[in-house]
């Protein structure tokens, strides 16, 4: 069996082929003339150096989200070394808290140290300076380490010196006064 069609059957069919495609040929050209002119532009990852196609390539192909975490990222670590430099700063000030502490009590001991030594002093003028000259040689010791651990105390700045600068001159303070105790104690015949 065989079709037969009219002439004027197949140049209708024929045009109606070469009128779809020439639209579809066109927008083909188009979309191919477009992403030619659109690829050759310069793209750049920083939103504030690319164009519009740049922010395009950047939204579609996650450039710009991909900033935002690295930046959010870094943001988030900067504040945690700041949170953990302040706690290590209330510890710092709570230790030169303890310190200055310290540093009251050796000052108020150095002070009745001085005040024993003055009274045991007045005794021995009393007594008699030939048969205590021993002991006037321990208050004389005792007294110029009064006076050494006064300028030592003197010299210390809580404000100016590192904790551990701190640490190491109270530490030595509170030997000096222990020797000075031990001096006054041999001396009067009681510990302090």
């Amino acid at each position: 069996m065989m079709i037969a069609l009219d002439t004027a059957e197949i140049d209708i069919a024929l045009f109606r082929q070469s009128a779809w495609r020439r639209p579809m040929r066109g927008l083909r050209m188009a979309t191919a003339g477009l992403a030619l002119v659109l690829g050759g532009c310069a793209t750049s990852p920083d939103p504030h150096q690319g164009g519009f196609v740049s922010g395009i390539v950047g939204l579609a192909g996650g450039g710009y989200q991909r900033r935002i975490d690295e930046r959010e990222g870094t943001y988030q670590g900067e504040r945690d070394a700041g949170q953990q430099l302040k706690a290590q700063a209330r510890e710092l000030e709570q230790e030169r808290a303890a310190v200055r502490s310290d540093l009251k009590r050796a000052n108020a001991r150095l002070a009745d140290l001085e005040q024993r030594l003055a009274r045991q002093r007045a005794a021995l003028k009393a007594q008699g300076a030939a048969a205590n000259r021993a002991e006037a040689q321990r208050l004389a010791k005792a007294q110029a380490r009064v006076a050494g651990t006064k300028g030592s105390l003197r010299g210390i700045r809580p404000e100016d010196q590192s904790v551990a600068e701190l640490k190491a001159r109270s530490q030595a303070v509170a030997r000096d006064l222990d020797e000075i105790d031990t001096l006054v104690a041999a001396v009067g015949g009681t510990g302090f």
